[in-house]
């Protein structure tokens, strides 16, 4: 069976994960990558996961601000774009109604950096 690589998204053979690696689901080929890309990667997913998320919660505000001040302007953009979102409307039931009749420009920032999908997977 094998287990879930969280970085790249495969279901990998246990060969393919170091000890470590099998306890925090990175497989050693995404191990190998630079320590900026796995971050980048791990916190698009955890941006994307708030979205998702029946209501963005103070505690996840926190964690946004402080992705707002990361220094990968990738990462700072996807982040200050949810905290708008959280802003206007935190839960998730009409979140994209109320964005398209208040906030047109805020819908069009998801629709163009992709995080509108983030809000119907799954």
């Amino acid at each position: 069976m094998g287990h879930f690589c969280r970085l790249c998204g495969r279901i990998r053979a246990n060969e393919r994960f170091s000890g470590q690696g099998r306890r925090t689901h990175v497989c050693r080929e995404c191990e190998r990558m630079p320590k900026d890309e796995r971050e980048r990667i791990e916190h698009e997913e955890e941006i994307y996961g708030y979205l998702h998320q029946s209501h963005i919660s103070d505690k996840n505000l926190r964690r946004l601000r402080t992705l707002v001040e990361t220094g990968q302007p990738h990462i700072r953009e996807l982040a200050s774009i949810v905290l708008e979102v959280a802003a206007v409307k935190p839960y998730k039931k009409r979140r994209l109604k109320v964005l398209a009749q208040q906030r047109p420009d805020l819908l069009e920032a998801l629709d163009r950096t992709g995080l509108i999908m983030a809000h119907h997977w799954g």
